[in-house]
């Protein structure tokens, strides 16, 4: 009996010991290097448009929300040197057939300057504020400074497509005429076309004095409205 004892034990113990030395290690990989490195996939979706270039004249923050519907002049030009004296542009016989559907009923301006004053109606003072909105810099204010002129318009006729035209003298460039075009599609019933003369262009040559806008088809000119200077 002592000795089946023994004999248990001494299995007991060497039993761990053979299950060892019978096992086979596993070899632990290391690695010697990292993988050769892969460019991005070519895909302009996955990435932001390269920026503009910067121009000259007001930024679109600076122009503000209000100014984009108009049509601007903002720029200085070369017109008082290259302009004859006498405007014999002006000479130029254009087709005009004044289509009676079409009228000009209303033509409103502002100016938008430090002199303006609102002459105490809320309601003009309110325009002013609402031309210079979202400016919070001078650069911003400076570049909403002008001459604004909203005409309102209206095409009883057939609809069609039409060029409006501005034509404005300055008060410091005297004589010189300056144009600004817009061309409208689809005109059916009353619509409006903006402009303005800001910034720079006003700045350097003063507010409006007088003014021609006409309604072209083609080049036909079928309505027209004007200041009583022009």
């Amino acid at each position: 009996m002592r000795w089946t004892a023994l004999i248990a034990l001494v299995l007991l113990l060497s039993g761990p010991t053979a299950w060892a030395q019978n096992t086979v290690p596993q070899k632990t990989h290391t690695p010697t290097g990292l993988p050769t490195p892969t460019a991005e996939p070519v895909n302009g979706a996955h990435y932001d448009k390269p920026l503009p270039r910067e121009q000259e004249g007001p930024s679109d923050a600076d122009v503000g929300p209000v100014q984009r519907h108009f049509v601007r002049a903002s720029q200085t030009d070369d017109l008082e040197e290259t302009q004859n004296e006498d405007n014999a542009a002006l000479a130029i016989h254009e087709k005009i057939a004044i289509d009676k559907k079409i009228k000009v009923p209303l033509i409103h301006d502002v100016q938008d300057d430090s002199s303006y004053n609102g002459t105490g109606n809320p309601a003009l003072a309110y325009e002013i504020k609402y031309i210079n909105w979202g400016a919070v810099t001078q650069a911003q204010l400076r570049a909403r400074q002008g001459h604004y002129f909203t005409i309102t318009w209206a095409n009883g006729g057939p609809s069609g497509d039409f060029t409006a035209r501005f034509e404005y003298r300055q008060v410091r460039s005297k004589d010189v005429v300056r144009t600004l075009t817009q061309k409208m599609s689809k005109v059916s019933g009353t619509t409006r076309s903006y402009f303005a003369v800001v910034d720079k262009a006003y700045l350097a040559y003063g507010p409006v004095c007088s003014w021609r806008f006409t309604i072209l088809k083609g080049d036909t000119v079928v309505a027209e409205s004007k200041s009583f200077v022009w």
